[in-house]
């Protein structure tokens, strides 16, 4: 998408560009909460609440995030250079790829390590499957707007 394409969106929604902030913010929360994991040992992590287990089972086991919940005030995006949002997502995605690795190696893929502020305590392999539904999720509303760029144009 051109500069202008990834800054163009219909009223009250994230543009191309905002949303690729947003993964970056995302990703990058993850790292920078995991990093300390690798420095000290795992407190006692609580199970989770009926709440937090229907929402794994919609978002981790059938794949969805349900429409209409807005992003956490910190994820919200802030107005980034659309060129540097474009290369900031790739490089977050690669640092939050490689702590979690990290953390796989020293704790094992099946123990839960952070929690999630919706979907509570989360294993490594869990944090990977959240933010391929989340990175996926919003690679469709992208595919919505280029479609509605097409129309216009």
């Amino acid at each position: 998408m051109t500069g202008d394409e990834l800054v163009w969106h219909p009223q009250a929604k994230w543009s191309a560009a905002e949303i690729l902030e947003h993964l970056s913010l995302a990703y990058s929360r993850t790292s920078e909460r995991m990093q300390p994991l690798l420095e000290q040992d795992l407190g006692e992590m609580r199970g989770r609440t009926s709440r937090e287990w229907i929402g794994g089972v919609i978002v981790l086991k059938l794949g969805r995030i349900p429409a209409g919940r807005k992003a956490p005030e910190a994820l919200s995006p802030k107005g980034m250079d659309p060129a540097k949002a474009r290369a900031l997502v790739e490089e977050r995605l690669c640092q939050l790829d490689a702590v979690t690795e990290r953390c796989e190696e020293r704790f094992g893929e099946k123990t839960r390590v952070l929690v999630h502020s919706i979907l509570g305590p989360l294993s490594t392999s869990e944090w990977r499957r959240f933010h391929c539904v989340h990175t996926f999720h919003h690679m469709k509303q992208i595919e919505a707007l280029r479609r509605q760029l097409r129309l216009i144009h």
